[in-house]
């Protein structure tokens, strides 16, 4: 990987290939075809969250198998947050083409950098590679879990126990008539499929559309310690006080649209990051509760034990990501005050440093509707997923 060959669309192409392969990537055209892909995935994801909501109400909490209740719970949540953030990602665009388009431009104007700030592109673009990278394994990963479990199931009844029984990758109580039916091979076939293309389809949106902002905000972090590695090298390389007022001038310039591009992440994605954190919030103890109550029964579930991993990445990769922009940008308002600039004079320079620093109290960082985005954030919604734990546990346990 180098500098001279950075594209986004080439470079996190788990992500982009997501995006395409669920039919949401800014680039696909809105023609009759699409929209017949569409009505099948929300359709799709219709059926499941319906079922499993069924179940839920009519079943599962009327007789007391609370169990059953948090797993079903957990993954209608889940089919209310891919259709969520489907419906956003088509909201976002416009917004997302010029993300992508943003991020292409600083890697055009990259390869005209010095060998050290190339190394401080490229570091930041394979963080970022990393991350959509580690989204596609978990995700398929915590599908995959579900019918490879079934295979397994039923392949030990028949090799060990001699016999054979089918095994649904999703276990739940249908509306009548499916339920009667559920055991015979074609229903049984067909609930897996389903179910199997919903969790597919579920993956590919998770892998197109949460590392985004993490790679949104690595980018804005590379573009951070840039301007720190300028202004900090600005003094010590000139002492022409009209050269460095235009070099200010230019570090100014691209610190704005710096500021501009962090603003942008903020006001497109605020609503999402409030709706993970509520819903992180109640799918973390729901998925815990279903794997504790696991390992009371002597079993191991396997793919609740994922999937509740999978809840805590959901909330903490953003977190991290914010805390990182707000690490780098106080680092950029550190260089700026020990860049050498009581070693001049000049007045029109120590102005323009003064309004730098002033502009660069407030640390960047991305925020929900309401506060910002930290690993405090984080640990305030960890602990309130905890109590939530021990309140089902208490009552249902």
């Amino acid at each position: 990987m180098s500098v001279s060959n950075l594209k986004f669309e080439v470079l996190f192409r788990p992500t982009t290939m997501s995006l395409h392969m669920n039919r949401s990537h800014p680039s696909i055209k809105r023609n009759k075809i699409w929209l017949l892909q569409f009505i099948s995935l929300m359709t799709l994801t219709a059926f499941c969250a319906t079922g499993l909501i069924t179940s839920l109400l009519f079943h599962d909490l009327k007789f007391g198998k609370y169990m059953e209740a948090s797993k079903n719970g957990t993954i209608a949540m889940l089919s209310f947050t891919t259709t969520f953030k489907y419906s956003l990602l088509l909201y976002l665009q416009k917004s997302l083409n010029r993300l992508f388009a943003k991020i292409d431009m600083d890697y055009e104007i990259a390869k005209g950098l010095t060998p050290q700030e190339k190394a401080t592109v490229l570091n930041y673009a394979k963080k970022g590679v990393i991350v959509s990278k580690f989204w596609l394994f978990t995700a398929f990963a915590i599908t995959f879990c579900f019918p490879l479990k079934a295979f397994i199931i039923m392949g030990y009844r028949f090799f060990i126990k001699n016999e054979f029984r089918l095994e649904p990758m999703f276990d739940m109580t249908y509306p009548e008539p499916i339920e009667s039916y559920k055991t015979s091979f074609p229903v049984y076939f067909i609930l897996f499929v389903v179910f199997f293309l919903f969790g597919c389809y579920a993956s590919s949106l998770f892998v197109a559309f949460d590392p985004l902002v993490p790679i949104f905000v690595l980018h804005a972090c590379g573009q951070l310690d840039l301007l720190s590695l300028r202004i900090t090298k600005l003094f010590s390389d000139t002492k022409n006080p009209r050269i460095i007022a235009k070099e200010l001038k230019v570090i100014i310039s691209k610190l704005q649209e710096l500021y501009g591009f962090v603003n942008f992440i903020k006001v497109n994605f605020s609503i999402l990051y409030e709706y993970n954190m509520k819903i992180t919030t109640i799918s973390m103890p729901l998925s815990a509760f279903q794997v504790v109550e696991s390992l009371r029964r002597g079993e191991f579930n396997i793919e609740f034990t994922y999937f509740f991993f999978g809840c805590i990445l959901h909330f903490f990769m953003p977190c991290y990501y914010s805390n990182l922009l707000m690490e780098r940008s106080e680092n950029f308002r550190f260089a700026i005050y020990s860049c050498g600039w009581e070693n001049h004079n000049d007045k029109n320079i120590r102005q323009m440093l003064l309004f730098m620093l002033t502009r660069a109290t407030e640390p960047l960082g991305i925020a929900t509707v309401f506060t910002n985005i930290s690993l405090d954030t984080f640990a305030e919604m960890c602990r309130q997923s905890y109590t939530i734990f021990n309140l089902m546990n208490a009552a249902w346990a």
